[in-house]
């Protein structure tokens, strides 16, 4: 316990091995980490939140992550290839986006599990947190034009879990006592939506390519099975009629049209 000079009665030291401000003359006191009894302080709790996620903004591994997603291939906008960008040239401002859980979703779950197990909590912790589990590829990314990034937070594009790079899955598994309601909610709704219409429209899809595939795997039988047919029924061939033929004239062939009537018969 260290007391200062300047301003008596105001004391430092560690309450609960957390580096704490107090003061017997006041009936509060400043704690250097978040705790779970102060979490229910909404002004605190979301300075520390604002706080971690500036920094990891600013910090270094937010730049070399964005590189180096660009050296895997991810420096065009997911709906719009074209708008590429590199780190020496931007064509189009790639934003990274993070898909169905935001930043500050991931920041909370973070926050919360650590909370739940240890305690107490740091913006310095939570930053740390966020850029290792970002340089592990365990958060939601993918890289939306700015235009494409607006219209996904107004609800106006869907981002199909397909296109959604990192093993997000192990941030759950990581933080289970993290998962408040708002997040399950919103990863729940997300996948519903992910499996149900938008899933079905691709089994039907996929069984309409299926169909063709073995359309196209018969076509050669197929066709061997009609130029027989037409052969033998003497399509392109002159044919004669024995009662009416006028000297010198040959019979009309086989038309094009008789044809297709016998070989739609053919098909069944």
């Amino acid at each position: 316990m260290l007391y200062s000079a300047n301003y008596p009665d105001i004391l430092i030291g560690n309450l609960d091995i957390n580096p704490s401000i107090y003061s017997p003359n006041a009936d509060y006191c400043i704690q250097f980490a978040l705790t779970k009894e102060q979490k229910y302080d909404y002004e605190e709790y979301e300075a520390i939140l604002k706080s971690a996620i500036n920094g990891f903004r600013k910090s270094n591994t937010y730049r070399h992550y964005k590189s180096y997603l660009y050296s895997l291939g991810l420096d065009c906008c997911q709906f719009h290839p074209y708008m590429q960008a590199t780190d020496d040239h931007d064509i189009a401002t790639l934003e990274m986006h993070h898909c169905m859980l935001n930043i500050y979703d991931i920041a909370i779950l973070i926050t919360e599990h650590t909370l739940n197990t240890y305690g107490s909590i740091t913006e310095f912790d939570l930053d740390d947190l966020l850029r290792l589990e970002h340089s592990e590829n365990n958060i939601p990314i993918v890289m939306l034009c700015k235009d494409c990034h607006v219209k996904y937070h107004h609800k106006f594009l869907y981002v199909h879990p397909d296109m959604i790079f990192g093993q997000w899955w192990n941030l759950l598994y990581k933080y289970p006592l993290g998962l408040t309601r708002e997040i399950m909610e919103k990863i729940v709704r997300y996948l519903e939506w992910s499996i149900g219409e938008k899933f079905e429209y691709r089994v039907k899809n996929m069984e309409r390519l299926l169909a063709l595939r073995d359309s196209l795997a018969n076509w050669s039988d197929t066709t061997k099975e009609l130029i027989q047919h037409g052969h033998e029924r003497g399509f392109g061939q002159s044919r004669h009629n024995e009662g009416n033929n006028v000297q010198g004239k040959d019979e009309s062939k086989i038309t094009i049209a008789e044809y297709v009537n016998e070989i739609r018969g053919l098909g069944g």
